[in-house]
């Protein structure tokens, strides 16, 4: 039996929805910019379709890119800037044993946490991460918070809110796993990972969603200057759909 996370990603766009969501991609590689060096060696460890990936790359970086979905391995390998990428690979964060200790400046686990349920999962896959990183380098981690989540799943006229409430309360809804920016402060401290920042990636564009329709672009770049300044407020954090944090070891 296929695994559900595979399955659920072989029908998946990613690429598309980082267009869709271009407030969550500007606010990601704005942070890139600012805290990875020039020149790391970078693993990819949950790449998508590769959108990071090869970003990085075109910055000057090297990048080995992997994912647990081997339809989305195949897309990487067939993009026209795939010799981008020193390799690309299936992959699994809860065993990168196949990558040598302390070997990479940055690892960007920027999905798995999306879907791990179980803390003792959450915590393995952490730990890999850290292994394959040098001591100093950075840890990025990503996760859906669970109580903006609450308020986008729920409908109009709270037709669904017995679900809701169930699904904010178990914290998964089967594939995918909700958290809170404190919970994941709190599993990579306990992990021994030191907090550089912990950023909503889009802030509060979904409560503002209807407000946003018909703006001009002067007022939307006005809006992600007012986001880029305001995104790592813990005030703002509960509001944003995802949540971006970055640790070094």
């Amino acid at each position: 039996m296929e695994n559900p996370v595979v399955e659920y990603y072989n029908s998946y766009d990613e690429d598309g929805r980082l267009k869709r969501h271009k407030l969550e991609y500007l606010t990601t590689v704005e942070y890139f910019n600012r805290l990875f060096k020039p020149g790391s060696e970078i693993l990819d460890a949950c790449a998508g379709t590769g959108v990071y990936s090869f970003y990085l790359a075109e910055q000057g970086h090297s990048v080995i890119s992997g994912d647990l979905v081997p339809n989305n391995v195949d897309l990487m390998k067939q993009h026209e800037r795939a010799d981008l990428l020193q390799d690309i690979q299936v992959m699994n964060v809860l065993d990168l044993s196949a990558l040598a200790e302390e070997s990479f400046d940055v690892v960007l686990c920027m999905g798995a946490l999306y879907h791990l349920s179980e803390e003792i999962d959450q915590r393995r896959a952490i730990q890999e991460c850290l292994r394959i990183l040098k001591p100093g380098g950075i840890l990025v981690l990503t996760y859906i918070n669970r109580f903006a989540q609450f308020m986008v799943n729920v409908e109009d006229g709270l037709k669904n809110i017995e679900d809701a409430v169930c699904i904010f309360h178990n914290r998964t809804d089967s594939i995918f796993t909700y958290t809170t920016p404190e919970e994941i402060e709190r599993l990579a401290n306990q992990s021994g990972i030191r907090k550089i920042k912990n950023i909503g990636t889009d802030g509060m564009i979904y409560a503002l969603s209807e407000k946003m329709k018909g703006a001009s672009e002067d007022s939307l770049e006005q809006l992600y200057g007012y986001h880029i300044a305001t995104c790592e407020e813990p005030a703002i954090l509960g509001a944003s759909i995802h949540g971006l944090y970055f640790g070094q070891k």
